[in-house]
C-alpha cells in the first residue's frame, strides 16, 4: 500500500510541477510552491529529487520519449510517405492539447526556455529518427534534400507546438484550436520541407 502512495505523490508532484509553471514560469516557479499545490512537504520532494531542474528534467525526457515512440509507432506503419507520420503526429499534438491543456502548455514552456538544455542521449535519438523520415522524405519527394535535420526536427516537433500554442492565445481573435487545424498545419509543414 505506501508505494500505491508514493506512486499518488510522484504523479502528484508532476501534475504540481506542470501546473505551477504554466501560471508562473518555470523560474519564478519554486520547490515550495510546488510542494504546496501537490499536498507533500518540501523535504519530500527534496527526498525524492535533488530540486527543482532535477523535477523538471525528468518530466521532459519522460515526454521526449513519448513524442519519439510515437515518432517511430508513426514511422513502422508508413515507410514510403512522410505525410501519413506527420498528419498523424499533428493530430496527436492537437487531440493532446484539447485533452491535457495543463500538460501541452508546460511542453511549449519548456521548449522556449534558453536555461534549458537537452542531454546528449535525447539528442542523438533524435537525429537518427530525423535522419530516418527524411530519407523516406527524400524518396518519396516528399522533402527537399536540402533541408537539413535541424530544420526537419523543427517542423515536425516544436513548429505544431508554437502554432497550437499562440493560436491557443487567440490574439487576433479570430481562430480557436480545433480538431480542423490538422489539415493546414500539415500542408503547411509539406510545402516548407519540399
Amino acid at each position: 500500500m505506501a508505494r500505491k502512495i508514493d506512486e499518488d505523490k510522484i504523479l502528484r508532484i508532476k501534475d504540481a510541477t506542470m501546473q505551477v509553471i504554466v501560471e508562473k514560469g518555470i523560474e519564478a516557479t519554486t520547490i515550495a510552491m510546488i510542494a504546496k499545490k501537490a499536498n507533500v512537504s518540501g523535504g519530500y520532494l527534496y527526498r525524492t529529487y535533488a530540486g527543482k531542474q532535477d523535477l523538471i528534467n525528468e518530466l521532459y525526457f519522460d515526454k521526449v520519449n513519448s513524442l519519439f515512440k510515437e515518432l517511430e509507432f508513426l514511422l513502422a506503419l508508413n515507410q514510403t510517405s512522410v505525410k501519413p507520420l506527420i498528419e498523424s503526429f499533428i493530430q496527436n499534438r492537437v487531440i493532446y492539447f484539447l485533452n491535457e491543456p495543463i500538460a501541452s502548455k508546460f511542453f511549449y514552456h519548456l521548449l522556449h526556455n534558453d536555461n534549458f538544455l537537452t542531454t546528449d542521449e535525447i539528442k542523438n535519438a533524435n537525429l537518427k529518427l530525423m535522419e530516418r523520415i527524411k530519407k523516406i522524405g527524400i524518396e518519396s519527394a516528399e522533402i527537399s534534400s536540402a533541408i537539413t535535420t535541424y530544420q526537419l526536427h523543427y517542423h515536425i516537433l516544436v513548429y505544431p507546438v508554437d502554432y497550437i500554442n499562440f493560436t491557443r492565445k487567440n490574439i487576433f481573435g479570430e481562430h480557436e484550436v480545433t480538431i480542423n487545424d490538422v489539415k493546414s498545419i500539415t500542408e503547411n509543414i509539406l510545402k516548407i520541407l519540399k
